[in-house]
């Protein structure tokens, strides 16, 4: 069915001209979960087949390449396409201020607490454009409010479903990391610090799993020797979260 409604978006666009439909997968990642349907090989019929479409897929990078799309593997139907990578990072302060000054003007207004907005939320895009669509429609404080909350929320939910894929038995190591690394660390403080929380050392071949687990998850990031949050609202959102109220320790990671 999925490819039937390509082929007619396809042929569509060709009616009209030569037009180039865009189809976006918006976090992609998720469609692993999907149960009974294996969307790869349409896309790779589209991609084969279909010249009027080009396909956009967002979502966590590691994961989409990875768990989803399969690029680097031999037996996925996407093997040895091409594609184009973009990377959108945070903004920097310089970045984020000019963003939100811009996004009011195009609405009349002279907006002059970008500073204070960045070093509330950092510098997401998506944490920005969410503050300047409420900010609209209600008190600058209560968009900034609003918006914090709503984005520690999700931040949680994204943490909980990583602890939630098989490594709930772990979930105080995990959650010990993204605590340490709130402003920055390296990798023996988190070796220090999971230490002193279990009362026992750790083998480094463990260690390495974790930090491992939460870089490839993009919950952590790694800027030269240093391991930092990507997502400044990170630190809020990791504090007093348990995502299984009984987990325990275990070498399991």
């Amino acid at each position: 069915m999925l490819a039937d409604i390509l082929d007619s978006i396809n042929d569509w666009a060709g009616d009209e001209g030569g037009l180039r439909a865009i189809i976006v997968l918006d976090e992609a990642q998720e469609l692993v979960k999907a149960r009974g349907f294996n969307v790869l090989p349409v896309l790779a019929y589209a991609y084969d087949n279909l010249r009027n479409l080009t396909f956009i897929i967002t979502g966590s990078e590691f994961r989409v390449f990875t768990k989803f799309l399969k690029l680097n593997d031999p037996e996925s139907p996407l093997f040895g396409r091409a594609y184009v990578s973009i990377t959108l990072n945070p903004f920097s302060e310089e970045q984020a201020v000019e963003f939100l000054r811009r996004g009011f003007k195009e609405h009349g207004i002279n907006f002059d607490g970008a500073e204070r907005i960045y070093e509330e939320l950092g510098g997401n895009p998506g944490w920005l454009t969410l503050f300047g669509y409420r900010a609209l429609r209600m008190s600058f404080n209560e968009a900034l409010n609003e918006t914090k909350r709503e984005a520690i929320d999700l931040i949680r939910r994204e943490i909980c479903n990583f602890i939630n894929e098989g490594r709930h038995l772990a979930e105080r190591r995990y959650l010990r990391i993204l605590e340490v690394c709130a402003n920055g660390c390296r990798w023996s403080t988190i070796k220090m610090a999971l230490e002193a929380m279990e009362g026992r050392e750790l083998n480094n071949s463990i260690v390495d799993s974790l930090i491992k687990a939460l870089l490839d998850y993009s919950l952590l990031i790694k800027e030269g020797n240093t391991y930092v949050l990507p997502d400044k609202l990170m630190r809020d959102a990791v504090v007093g979260l348990r995502c299984f109220v009984n987990a325990v320790n275990s070498d399991n990671v």
